[in-house]
């Protein structure tokens, strides 16, 4: 039999060495240990990895490669970073949008990653960056899942036309609905906008990811309500809470009662460890905090936790480079799971 790509002597994820893995018509024919057969093209892998490719579940492409527009992060704070992108956003145009997001997604495909799910900013009443990454999302398709997020960036309440806006951008094609509780006015403006959030997303039979509890503050609880909205409404393994960093500063025993109620209702977890460490404990002093979420305790509830790269030099975020094990690297040192296991 004749293939059209043979690769040779890799190593897969699971710990199996020398393997080949062979290919016809672009899809997988056969992966076993030495492979007798012509390929068209033979690529010896030396033993390195061979593995599936790397999925981002969390990132803001309507933002990437702007860094320096209009001015830099002085502080390195989550705030100054919306404030910082608020700037922006007067400025923005469609054309700028779609051309740094190519670059990305260029610079994303050459680390082998081929699946993101982005969020964008609906706070914008011209919907730049919904028609930016739309247009986006149809150039990349043959090579990338790009999947999108309504992000009222600004808040659902504490931005006058946000909610209008992010059902404009569901009826544009947008997949799925975003949030950010913690950066309402009020906890109760916050707990009232996961409840509308997940509201829309059931009357339209869309997923939910929020950014929720972004925030040193161990009050901010707003994935409680999330975790109630999702069985109250039906949405278990539709819905997910992304950075959860406050649960870093909780107590144990309110975080105690907490992981049980998230993994009841099959909410899932995001966690982004480059971002969380670098904007969260900017006011402490010392002892500081890391920030990331309690991923290996999630874990050891069954929930399902995933890293998410974030920001790629942009308001909030000055480095990057688009390579997920950077990020995985970066996430298992933070969160101690060091060990074999």
């Amino acid at each position: 039999m004749s293939f059209d790509l043979l690769v040779k002597n890799a190593s897969l994820p699971d710990g199996q060495t020398g393997i080949d893995i062979a290919c016809k018509d672009g899809r997988i024919a056969a992966v076993e240990a030495e492979i007798a057969a012509d390929a068209a093209q033979v690529i010896d892998a030396n033993g390195q990895l061979v593995s599936p490719p790397f999925v981002d579940s969390h990132f803001h492409m309507d933002a990437t490669l702007s860094l320096g527009l209009p001015r830099m992060n002085e502080s390195g704070t989550l705030l100054e970073g919306i404030a910082l992108w608020g700037e922006l956003k007067e400025i923005l145009t469609v054309e700028a949008v779609v051309e740094r997001a190519l670059r990305y997604c260029d610079l994303a495909v050459s680390q082998g990653l081929l699946a993101i799910r982005s969020h964008v900013d609906v706070c914008d009443d011209r919907l730049t960056g919904v028609k930016a990454l739309l247009e986006v999302r149809e150039k990349v398709k043959d090579y990338i899942d790009l999947q999108l997020v309504a992000f009222p960036q600004d808040g659902l309440y504490r931005s006058p036309n946000a909610e209008k806006n992010l059902l404009k951008a569901l009826d544009m094609g947008v997949d799925v609905v975003g949030g950010i509780p913690h950066f309402e006015r009020t906890m109760e403006d916050g707990a009232k906008s996961v409840r509308r959030l997940c509201e829309i997303a059931a009357e339209r039979g869309l997923m939910v990811d929020l950014h929720c509890d972004e925030s040193d503050d161990p009050l901010s609880r707003h994935i409680e309500t999330l975790a109630f909205e999702t069985q109250r409404l039906g949405l278990q393994g539709r819905t997910a809470g992304s950075h959860l960093t406050s649960m870093h500063s909780m107590d144990n025993y309110y975080v105690s009662k907490l992981l049980p109620l998230i993994a009841e209702a099959g909410v899932q977890a995001i966690a982004n460890p480059l971002i969380n460490i670098t904007l969260q404990g900017r006011h402490d002093t010392y002892p500081k905090r890391r920030g990331q979420t309690r991923v290996p305790e999630m874990r050891s509830y069954g929930i399902n936790v995933s890293f998410g790269h974030d920001c790629v030099m942009d308001p909030w975020y000055s480095q990057g480079s688009g390579d997920m094990l950077e990020v995985a690297s970066m996430g298992f040192h933070v969160a101690q799971m060091t060990s074999r296991d």
